[in-house]
């Protein structure tokens, strides 16, 4: 985290981003405001939608009760028998507007508006009243007065709706249709009060007590409410209530009203009950079908006004986004731009400094020298013409620098090997005759003090011929000598230690009987050479160093050959550098002189498989263990079932030699030394340069 707080840690990526991430963000809060007002518009006005849509079952239901009051008004005037007389056909029609105005309503959301929630709630409670209002009318239980007036209220919780509607946010076309609406609802609400009114009066043929004022208050209030219809009513609307109130009906049901409060103070009125009925009705029809026009051009508008916004809101988010994604793909072109060639320069060389570069090195290391002119070092890949590809080029520079420099140590170091190779082939040349002289000279002696002397200038010259041939292993090349078929691995054991300085230390114990593929014949006893010398060079004088073979406990492993030492040991960190060593094949470089031995056993094991290990000795000392794949191996025979199986191996793969009673030397007498030592005066010549072979027979003696 205190590395992320500082901003010149920051990557290239981030810090780019950062500088147009502010106004960006900036900019994006500005769009999601007003693209969010756009939205909240576009709900205002579904809203105001979807209440001018509940307008138009409720009007329906407030005309339907409306004439359910009105005919209600004459029944009870007439007092007429039966349960209800001729209201079946309002009622009927009642209830089917006001099963239809509950669906609207109930489909209505009015989770954010508690005044609508109210307003419904109450004109729910009043139609719930509906029922026990009927029964009374039924029983004659309430007088005309108080039926008239439970109607009234019920129908003024319905036009309550409108101005619910009112406070909410239509435009200012629909706001002023719904103020017309609103008068145009109370002004035929109360030509309806004046037709029931007269109805009741006309049916009794008289004015009864109370009822004169009650007619002149509705008509008055009727009147009223046409005024303030026209005032509040744009030229349109007022030109289509002119066109449509008007006729015969309307100047018929005027006449009708001014005469009956002409007659108000005559004992009988003389006026036809139907055919006012007749007349006022049709004025009422007529005043809502203008309210109907009206609540028509309403529902258009406010549909029309939440289309319009909700497009405003969708366009207002497509253009928000497209601005988003144009300003962030021109951000991102301009970031990649940058970054691309500096991810592509980090990764070519991270790549070079861990693996390229390494493995092109190792390469050269390991090729020819013909193969190296051609070589050339992987560019980055970055062709940008800013400060970054210069950068790349110039890395590219240093890594053709660096190539040109291992390349010329690659030749270098051929030349070298070549030297090395040229030498030893001479120099085997040399020992080779010189074995020659030696053995001719050994043949012909018979002084045993010479004899002894000419021994010991054979074993010289034995070991100064495995020297010649570690020379050719470390320079890459092969040593020249070959076998042709298998050999017991006891003589492969023998043959090791006669080109050992100390051979007389040497103990050799197979445990089991097994040829060794003559492939492998002659790099496994060079292999065992060096470890059997290194094995007598790091211990007492005194001391003997055990070879043995065998198995450990599964029958179906490898055979290991088990090399102790009874020396000083190593150190777990020695002995895990050495393990290692052991283990990797690597180019000899001039660290590798110090433990050539080492080096030569690695890179014989490599060549067949062979697995070479360095482990504790149970008391003190080093083990080496070589584990030979059966792959190398033309036969093997395990010892027989009783015999032991090493149980005492302190460590895997460690083989132990049977327990006998004392240690006896590989060789008892020099004769037999120098019948292993031939062996490989048998080899076939493998180059023209290799030195001429004594003919010996496989058991050692001169043919």
């Amino acid at each position: 985290m205190r590395h992320l707080a500082r901003p010149q840690n920051w990557r290239v990526r981030h810090k780019l981003t950062a500088v147009v991430l502010i106004p960006g963000l900036l900019a994006g809060f500005l769009t999601t405001v007003g693209l969010s007002r756009t939205i909240g518009d576009a709900d205002d006005y579904g809203r105001f939608a979807a209440l001018a849509r509940l307008q138009r079952p409720a009007l329906g239901l407030v005309h339907a009760l409306q004439d359910e009051r009105d005919a209600t008004a004459a029944f009870v005037a007439e007092r007429r028998e039966g349960p209800h007389g001729g209201l079946g056909g309002p009622r009927a029609a009642a209830d089917t507007a006001a099963v239809a105005y509950r669906r609207a309503a109930g489909a209505l959301d009015t989770s954010g508006d508690p005044h609508l929630r109210a307003a419904l709630r109450r004109v729910a409670e009043e139609l719930r009243t509906l029922g026990g209002l009927r029964a009374a009318v039924d029983e004659a239980a309430l007088t005309q007065g108080a039926i008239v007036t439970g109607y009234t209220v019920m129908l003024g919780r319905l036009l309550d709706l409108g101005p619910v509607i009112a406070e909410h946010n239509g435009g200012g076309a629909s706001a002023q249709r719904v103020r017309a609406l609103n008068a145009l609802s109370v002004a035929v609400e109360n030509t309806s009060r004046v037709r029931a009114e007269l109805n009741a009066v006309l049916t009794t043929g008289t004015f009864l007590v109370g009822q004169f004022p009650d007619f002149a208050g509705a008509v008055a209030r009727q009147q009223e409410s046409v005024d303030d219809f026209l005032a509040t009513t744009s030229r349109p609307q007022r030109t289509l209530y002119a066109d449509a109130v008007k006729g015969t009906a309307v100047s018929a049901t005027q006449a009708i009203q001014e005469r009956a409060a002409e007659q108000a103070q005559a004992g009988r009125i003389s006026i036809e009950p139907a055919r006012w009925n007749k007349v006022s009705s049709r004025k009422i029809a007529l005043m809502r079908t203008v309210e109907s026009r009206i609540l028509d051009e309403l529902i258009t508008v406010s549909e029309a006004s939440h289309a319009s916004r909700r497009w405003a809101a969708w366009w207002g988010a497509a253009g928000m986004l497209a601005m988003l994604l144009a300003t962030g793909w021109v951000v991102s072109a301009a970031v990649r731009s940058m970054t691309r060639p500096l991810k592509t320069l980090r990764a070519s060389a991270l790549d070079v400094a861990h693996h390229r570069l390494p493995e092109a090195l190792a390469r050269l290391r390991q090729a020819d020298a013909d193969d190296l002119g051609d070589f050339r070092a992987t560019p980055t890949g970055v062709v940008s013409g800013d400060e970054i590809g210069e950068v790349a080029r110039a890395f590219d520079a240093v890594q053709n620098a660096a190539v040109r420099l291992a390349t010329d140590q690659a030749a270098l170091r051929a030349h070298i090997n070549g030297m090395f190779v040229h030498l030893s082939r001479r120099n085997q040349r040399l020992v080779g005759k010189l074995l020659g002289e030696i053995g001719d000279l050994e043949q012909d002696e018979g002084d045993p003090e010479r004899l002894g002397r000419l021994f010991r200038l054979d074993h010289l010259a034995t070991q100064m011929l495995r020297t010649d041939e570690s020379l050719l292993v470390l320079a890459g090349s092969d040593t020249g000598r070959g076998w042709d078929r298998p050999m017991p691995l006891s003589e492969v054991l023998l043959a090791a230690s006669a080109e050992v300085e100390q051979y007389a230390r040497i103990v050799c114990r197979p445990a089991v009987e097994a040829d060794i593929a003559g492939d492998a014949v002659t790099d496994l006893v060079h292999l065992l050479a060096e470890l059997m010398e290194n094995a007598t060079h790091f211990s007492g004088l005194h001391s003997a160093v055990t070879v043995t073979c065998g198995v450990t406990g599964d029958r179906t492993a490898d055979p290991v050959i088990s090399i102790v030492d009874e020396g000083v040991g190593m150190t777990p960190e020695e002995m895990a550098v050495t393990n290692h060593r052991l283990a990797s094949v690597s180019v000899f470089d001039p660290e590798a002189g110090q433990s050539m031995g080492l080096f030569v056993v690695s890179r014989l094991a490599s060549r067949h498989g062979i697995s070479v290990t360095l482990a504790p000795s149970p008391g003190h000392g080093t083990t080496a263990l070589v584990r030979l794949p059966r792959h190398l191996l033309a036969r093997l025979e395990h010892p027989a079932a009783d015999g032991p199986e090493y149980p005492g191996a302190q460590h895997p793969g460690q083989v132990l030699p049977p327990q006998t009673s004392a240690a006896e030397p590989a060789f008892g007498s020099a004769q037999d030394w120098l019948v292993h030592r031939r062996f490989s005066d048998g080899l076939h010549a493998a180059a023209d340069h290799q030195p001429p072979a004594v003919p010996f027979t496989a058991e050692g003696k001169h043919q």
